[in-house]
């Protein structure tokens, strides 16, 4: 990806982080799953896949990671929601054949209640436009044992990058106990992990991200 310089160029890479669109919106798609590659693969380990799991991904961009994460010898049913129709139409294509994947509003999950085993979501939550009411939208597809995992860059790491501006809202781990806190979701278990990546601006930087697996409490 060519290296950004102003600030409106800030401005659109930010827009096109947010909901990918057209050409822009493909290239921006295929640095995303390269640059976080690390990321998605722990988040997915951290998921713990089991035999004839159903499994709801939000925001999974272009879908370059599926081979990655998905184990071929399980019996698994992947769905996966966009808000991106450019990046919903890429992943039809990579793996349309293996998964079924769906445009939606990013507010509404078009599922019936208790219909996941697990539920995972990379580096969107910055974008949820109501943030509390997706969340109860996970609590009601999500099964009474299932596990979602939420995986998103630290605050303090963000907020240093040039290209995160008004579309982000940035979280730390007390802000998602607290977006959960009148939902029947807890947080399970926490872990935070550091690498090193390509940032979007074309400099190489340390990052740091945490990942929450919430589950229902009984």
């Amino acid at each position: 990806m060519p290296k950004k310089s102003t600030n409106v160029d800030y401005q659109e890479l930010e827009r096109q982080l947010s909901c990918p669109t057209g050409a822009y919106g493909e290239e921006v798609g295929r640095e995303m799953d390269a640059t976080n590659i690390g990321m998605t693969t722990s988040s997915f380990q951290f998921l713990n896949l089991e035999e004839n799991d159903r499994v709801l991904e939000l925001g999974h961009g272009n879908c370059g990671h599926f081979d990655k994460v998905i184990p071929p010898d399980f019996n698994i049913a992947y769905h996966g929601l966009e808000i991106s129709k450019i990046m919903c139409q890429q992943a039809k294509k990579n793996h349309g054949s293996q998964a079924r994947f769906n445009f939606y509003d990013g507010m509404n999950l078009p599922f019936s209640d208790d219909s996941f085993s697990k539920i995972i979501s990379i580096n969107t939550i910055y974008f949820w436009r109501e943030p509390k009411r997706l969340i109860s939208e996970i609590e009601r597809v999500l099964k009474q044992t299932g596990i979602c995992v939420l995986t998103y860059a630290e605050k303090k790491f963000m907020v240093g990058l040039p290209f995160v501006k008004k579309l982000f809202k940035l979280y730390y781990t007390s802000e998602i106990s607290r977006l959960i806190k009148n939902t029947s979701l807890t947080i399970n278990d926490h872990k935070q992990k550091t690498e090193y990546v390509k940032s979007k601006d074309g400099n190489f930087v340390k990052r740091k991200y945490s990942m929450v697996k919430l589950c229902k409490k009984p």
